[in-house]
């Protein structure tokens, strides 16, 4: 890996700038959420009452019919995935990687997170009768898992505690990094298709900036530590509610809920933490340099 000083001598201008503008894929994302949030979100809110109550299907075929949809389109993008890190041509597979089947960070967690709602929705479904409250469980249990991660591995960085195995782009020995960046590297590097130019100007722009640095740690505190709060309430609400069909509603709407008004607010941050650090960097780079 290149040093921090070179960085800062090859872009005294401003921060190494990063290969993608948001705003000239505005449709494509509006696209993919929408999806995401048409199959995880409003067809289980729709699915269940529509069959149990107006088709008058039994509860377990009725909830079965909307696990299923959700099931489906979870193993669709988890299928696509695989394949974009798998296929021999592959151009975002992080540089660590060795061999196809070295999956990146995000993947190792989507299977997990896949494994956990599936366990979780068999064991309610396979109940007599069917607990309509387990099946209202899984956004919730996502919210813990990825907030405690996001958490372990942020205190992780703090500590400077050195990785035994390789982390997406950082190799063994180095130290962690906050979890929030080596998702944002995924993500944008294998489904929203920048390859790995993105994840090495990413982490380029990480190692060159000390107010990028602060900013996704913060924000890897605020995502980590609110899913993990969102979701332990979540799921306490959801046990003691005494309504089953009012905890199912809940638990497919309020995490999405949560998760619109922390990508709204993370929106205006990262804006206005960005202009910031252009507008400081060359006194920043000053700084350093004494």
């Amino acid at each position: 890996m290149v040093g921090q000083g070179n960085y800062q001598l090859a872009r005294s201008d401003g921060p190494p700038p990063l290969p993608l503008d948001l705003r000239e894929h505005k449709l494509h994302i509006s696209l993919q959420w929408g999806i995401i949030l048409l199959t995880s979100c409003i067809a289980p809110l729709v699915l269940y009452p529509s069959l149990h109550w107006g088709a008058d299907l039994s509860l377990k075929i009725s909830l079965s019919v909307s696990s299923a949809m959700l099931g489906a389109s979870t193993l669709y993008s988890l299928g696509i995935r695989t394949w974009r890190l798998f296929k021999s041509t592959s151009n975002c597979r992080p540089p660590t990687s060795e061999s196809r089947w070295n999956f990146d960070f995000f993947h190792w967690n989507y299977l997990l997170g896949f494994v956990l709602v599936t366990i979780i929705i068999v064991v309610g479904l396979t109940e007599d009768p069917p607990s309509v409250r387990m099946t209202s469980l899984p956004p919730s249990i996502l919210l813990v898992q990825v907030g405690l991660t996001l958490v372990i591995v942020g205190v992780l960085a703090k500590l400077r505690v050195r990785q035994p195995f390789p982390v997406s782009s950082m190799p063994a020995g180095t130290a962690f990094r906050p979890g929030i960046l080596v998702i944002i590297e995924d993500v944008v590097a294998v489904d929203g298709g920048r390859g790995r130019a993105y994840r090495s100007a990413l982490m380029e722009r990480y190692a060159a900036s000390l107010r990028f640095r602060r900013l996704i740690e913060d924000l890897n505190w605020f995502w980590g530590f609110g899913g993990l709060l969102m979701g332990i309430v979540l799921i306490c609400i959801l046990a003691s509610v005494g309504s089953q069909t009012f905890a199912f509603g809940l638990g497919w709407t309020v995490p999405w809920i949560w998760a619109g008004v922390w990508a709204v607010i993370t929106t205006y941050w990262v804006k206005s933490a960005l202009r910031e650090e252009k507008l400081t960097w060359s006194e920043s780079q000053k700084v350093v340099e004494v």
